[in-house]
């Protein structure tokens, strides 16, 4: 393959593949933690991701935090149940996570009330 040919494929890929890629390389390099799309149902494990998406629950007593963590090779869902605030849970964090895997509504991937570590994100994740 020629420069030219190379950089044309370089710059006709879509931006979500080189974020993706650029996920997937930030989250392989944080020691000790697995993919996302290597993850097991019912097996404790250890992830780096970046939250994509939060929704609070904020009933009264048994409100709850929902985030969406993506690590370029996929995605799961984090619960922390009981909560209605928890520090440095935002858009756009890096966090590394270490829970047991289960599965959602629709069979997505999701832990309950994981462990977890607040870490610097990618620049463009």
């Amino acid at each position: 393959m020629t420069f030219l040919s190379e950089l044309v494929e370089k710059l006709a890929r879509p931006a979500q593949d080189i974020r993706a890629e650029h996920l997937r390389e930030w989250a392989n390099s944080v020691p000790g933690t697995i993919p996302i799309a290597d993850v097991q149902c019912r097996c404790r494990c250890k992830i780096a991701g970046v939250i994509q998406n939060v929704r609070i629950d904020p009933r009264e007593g048994s409100g709850s935090i929902e985030a969406t963590i993506d690590d370029g090779s996929g995605r799961l869902v984090v619960k922390w149940l009981g909560r209605q605030k928890l520090s440095g849970i935002g858009l756009g964090n890096g966090l590394i996570l270490e829970g047991t895997i289960g599965e959602g509504r629709g069979k997505q991937l999701q832990v309950l009330n994981p462990d977890y570590q607040l870490i610097p994100a990618p620049e463009h994740g």
